[in-house]
């Protein structure tokens, strides 16, 4: 016999998984749009050419090789040692290194400072999105695939909103970044 189940749509009711997705869109969401402008930021900003700028740009995205993990596996041993408390404490902290460091970055006044300030943040900004999915799974266990996708979304809604302050021609990039930076300072105090 094949059993009919609803879907559950009490969990749209759940304010965890409503602070996951903003958590989501302030990390995921910011990885997403650095992708986009950083080779551009990087011309502007230090006048280099377009292939060293891309360069730059993509040791960013070299990071997902081991700092997304991280923050997972970061997540996993403080969960075993300090429960979910200590989960969403972890994930509050790295959003918070990642927003004062995209505020950094954007202040930064050489290209040497520039690059230490931006592997600084994309380590906390990778471990970030690795953290919020290391509580994913435990905010309700029977609909982790619902939970997912929800979060997993707020990435693409942080992403596409993050986008329109860099298409906007009454604010700088370095605005821009400034503007991200304390928005996820704030988010990560909401967590």
């Amino acid at each position: 016999t094949k059993k009919q189940t609803k879907t559950d749509w009490s969990i749209l009711g759940d304010w965890r998984v409503w602070a996951l997705t903003i958590a989501y869109a302030m990390c995921f969401g910011m990885e997403i749009t650095f992708d986009n402008v950083a080779s551009l930021h990087f011309v502007d900003s230090f006048h280099l050419t377009q292939s060293t700028a891309g360069f730059l740009a993509g040791i960013f995205g070299f990071m997902n090789l081991f700092a997304r993990a991280l923050g997972g596996i970061v997540s996993d041993k403080v969960g075993g040692k300090f429960g979910m408390r200590g989960k969403g404490l972890l994930l509050a902290g790295v959003l918070l290194l990642e927003g004062v460091g995209i505020i950094l970055f954007a202040q930064a006044g050489s290209l040497l400072v520039a690059i230490i300030c931006m592997l600084s943040f994309a380590l906390f900004l990778k471990m970030s999105n690795g953290a919020t999915y290391g509580i994913v799974p435990f905010v309700n266990s029977k609909n982790v695939g619902m939970v997912s996708g929800i979060v997993g979304a707020g990435g693409n809604l942080g992403g596409m909103l993050f986008g329109f302050l860099f298409k906007s021609q009454s604010i700088t990039y370095v605005q821009a970044f400034t503007y991200i930076g304390y928005l996820v300072i704030a988010v990560a105090v909401v967590v």
